[in-house]
């Protein structure tokens, strides 16, 4: 695995579709050796989790090298259950293309430079549990020097569905769970290169603001933090756990655009909690000394941690939660979970109505959600608008 993660240095997006082109491409198979550009590798396994849309949902990655001299385009890509064949999910070229993110800048979408690397950010979403396959597979299309050729590979495990049951961080109505999962864009592409190793941390992290009665984040003047909603806001413990790390004592940023602090400040003021079985809960961004406990406390569900600010890497108020593999919020996996109770029957509409709604302070657009209005055991999907007892 470290070895993977030494490779990872630049990102690939992607989600799938599939053309009928590929009986034009020449395939490879273990009879038949074919040279292909693009090397595919296994990067994380993926732990499925039951969405608040009662599917379950896989999301990872895979390292996606060109070990050729020229350039590459990546096309169709099929995710299929190993053990059939059967096609899981499929993206076709303009897909791939239009979720291609690559270090380099004057990079065409959709196109590995000679000797690239990347990340193939990957979502797929399953009906029923008993349908989730136990390993994958990936077919991808490639096109260089004007041949096209495609391989099936990178076999990959799926792990059991997420367990860990958690009560929700904040209490009350109206919360938003911002850039969550399974297709936003901030956190789930968040991998960091890291101490020789990458690591995405913030796979499954939530940024939790809050509406008032208007459909409104803001009021007033957003240049000060208590203009915010949520701010000084008090956040719970999930679970009965043991703090490991608590810090405080740093200022709110001013709000309205990230003050790019370095990564040993990026949390501001936060608290992890070790809730056993490899299990870590990270709370970030708290208001400046509000924090109430200090590291090798036992702490109870339900017990008073400290109220949201907007310390660190931090635009404006909100609570930044995620659950971790590891006691650190950047050297870990970001792993998923499920709250014990939520209700929501709302949903912002697209990222870009949310991020104006911080803006401008108008209220948010928001569309309703299908299905019932209450949930347990399920994971809030990305921007719903949610009450939490």
């Amino acid at each position: 695995m470290n070895t993977i993660r030494l490779l990872l240095c630049a990102s690939l997006v992607v989600c799938i579709s599939a053309s009928g082109q590929e009986n034009a491409a020449a395939v490879a198979t273990a009879q038949q050796p074919l040279l292909t550009p693009l090397v595919m590798q296994t990067v994380h396994e993926p732990i499925p989790v039951r969405g608040g849309d009662g599917r379950y949902h896989l999301m990872y990655e895979l390292q996606l090298a060109n070990f050729s001299g020229d350039k590459v385009r990546a096309g169709q890509l099929r995710v299929l259950d190993a053990a059939g064949g059967a096609v899981l999910a499929e993206l076709d070229p303009a897909q791939v293309a239009s979720r291609l993110v690559v270090r380099d800048r004057a990079a065409t979408p959709g196109e590995f430079g000679a000797s690239q690397l990347g990340i193939l950010y990957l979502h797929v979403s399953i009906e029923r549990q008993r349908d989730i396959p136990q390993a994958l597979e990936h077919r991808l299309t490639m096109t260089a020097g004007g041949s096209t050729v495609a391989a099936t590979g990178a076999r990959l495990r799926v792990l059991p569905a997420t367990a860990l049951l958690l009560d929700a961080p904040l209490r009350g109505a109206r919360f938003i769970a911002g850039d969550g999962c399974c297709d936003s864009r901030r956190h789930i592409r968040a991998t960091l290169a890291l101490n020789g190793s990458a690591y995405d941390a913030q796979r499954f992290a939530i940024d939790w603001e809050e509406l008032d009665s208007h459909g409104r984040i803001f009021e007033g003047d957003p240049k000060k933090p208590e203009s915010y909603v949520i701010y000084n806001k008090p956040v719970y413990a999930v679970a009965d756990a043991r703090v490991v790390a608590a810090v405080d004592g740093m200022d709110d940023s001013p709000p309205g655009q990230l003050p790019n602090l370095s990564v040993e400040k990026a949390d501001g003021n936060h608290v992890i909690l070790d809730l056993g079985g490899g299990r870590y809960a990270m709370y970030a961004h708290f208001k400046p000394h509000s924090v109430q406990v200090h590291e090798g406390q036992e702490v109870q569900r339900g017990q008073l941690l400290g109220m949201v600010g907007t310390s660190g890497n931090s635009s404006e108020p909100h609570l930044h939660f995620q659950v971790m593999d590891r006691p650190s919020s950047l050297l870990a996996e970001g792993v998923p979970y499920l709250l014990r109770q939520f209700s929501a029957t709302r949903r912002a509409v697209s990222t870009d109505a949310f991020d104006k709604a911080t803006q401008d302070g108008r209220p948010l657009e928001t569309v309703a959600l299908p299905g019932p209005a209450a949930h347990q055991q399920e994971l809030p999907l990305d921007l719903w608008i949610t009450d939490l007892p």
